[in-house]
């Protein structure tokens, strides 16, 4: 604000010119500005404290978000660690079963090498006989046949 001259105030010499109320006036014009200036830099303060705040709840939010896409991670994580745990388990079962079964392979194929097995398997698969026996079969009746199966079954 551009300052006035005085003297142009007091061109008109007739105007008496009271010195108090000159202070007065000039007393209150300056606590007029002064008061307008603080208003200035309070409505300054509350914005840069508005701003101020909300750069805080940015923070807080990214923070937040950080959280908890390491939380999501360590959770994919663990989940994927216990499935696999759990594969694992099946895997070692299998594993067992697996052994076992090859233990009675091998049990079944050194009795193969056998030749009293071989005779056996063939005797009673095959339905083979050696040279110079007789084979007799008989007829049973529907009744009998029916028992045998049964026993034969269990």
């Amino acid at each position: 604000m551009a300052k006035k001259r005085r003297s142009s105030q007091f061109k008109d010499s007739s105007q008496v010119i009271d010195i108090d109320e000159a202070r007065r006036r000039r007393q209150e014009k300056r606590k007029k500005q002064q008061r307008e200036a603080r208003e200035q830099e309070e409505g300054r303060n509350r914005s840069v404290r508005a701003s101020i705040k909300a750069g805080r709840r940015r923070k807080k939010a990214l923070y937040a978000v950080i959280i908890l896409c390491i939380i999501a991670a360590i959770g994919a994580s663990v989940m994927n660690i216990v499935k696999l745990k759990a594969e694992q388990r099946e895997i070692k079962e299998q594993q067992q079963q697996l052994l076992e079964e090859k233990k009675q392979l091998e049990n079944q194929l050194k009795e193969a090498d056998d030749p009293a097995y071989i005779q056996d398997a063939a005797r009673e698969v095959l339905r083979m006989v050696n040279p110079g026996e007789t084979i007799y079969v008989l007829d049973l009746p529907a009744d009998n046949a029916n028992e045998d199966k049964e026993k034969e079954s269990e």
